[in-house]
């Protein structure tokens, strides 16, 4: 046997007059626009704020529907800054000791040695690449080459590069 409960009938103003319904959404999405760039969280909170004037009341003005727009925009704006605030006070401020990895001197050395080791067109793209820190878009641009020709060399390059590290 299955029980099937009944749905709750949505309450629906007295009186609702479509077109004026359609002004008034313009109405919102302006006062929410004039205080909010995202388009998103305008749509958000235009939604927000027709969901509040159909379960709150039977009927509403255009002034009462601006300031529960208006509400809506300062309770999301209150929440952005509160989990802003949040995230601040439990970000970890991070050290780095100089004489650790990619920093050290010996480090810095073995690798400008091994970049010159390599063999053309490796040693240029990833003088560029890593030295200039140009993208591949323009290196290629800058040596006639397809970009992914490029990337390939700049993959290969640093293959090399790992094993003359290693060894």
């Amino acid at each position: 046997m299955t029980f099937t409960l009944p749905m709750p009938k949505p309450r629906v103003p007295a009186g609702l007059d479509p077109e004026r319904m359609v002004a008034d959404e313009r109405f919102v999405r302006a006062v929410i626009r004039r205080l909010v760039a995202d388009p998103h969280l305008v749509e958000d909170l235009t939604q927000d704020t027709w969901l509040a004037a159909l379960r709150h009341t039977t009927s509403f003005e255009r002034a009462w529907l601006g300031t529960v727009a208006r509400n809506f925009v300062f309770q999301a704006l209150r929440g952005r800054l509160r989990r802003i605030a949040r995230e601040a006070a439990v970000a970890r401020s991070v050290e780095i000791d100089p004489g650790d990895g990619p920093l050290d001197e010996d480090l810095r050395r073995r690798v400008q040695a091994a970049v010159q080791a390599l063999e053309e067109p490796y040693r240029s793209a990833i003088h560029l690449r890593f030295f200039e820190d140009l993208p591949p878009t323009v290196i290629a641009e800058k040596l006639g080459e397809r970009p992914e020709t490029v990337r390939t060399r700049i993959k290969r390059g640093l293959a090399q590069i790992h094993a003359l590290l290693r060894s």
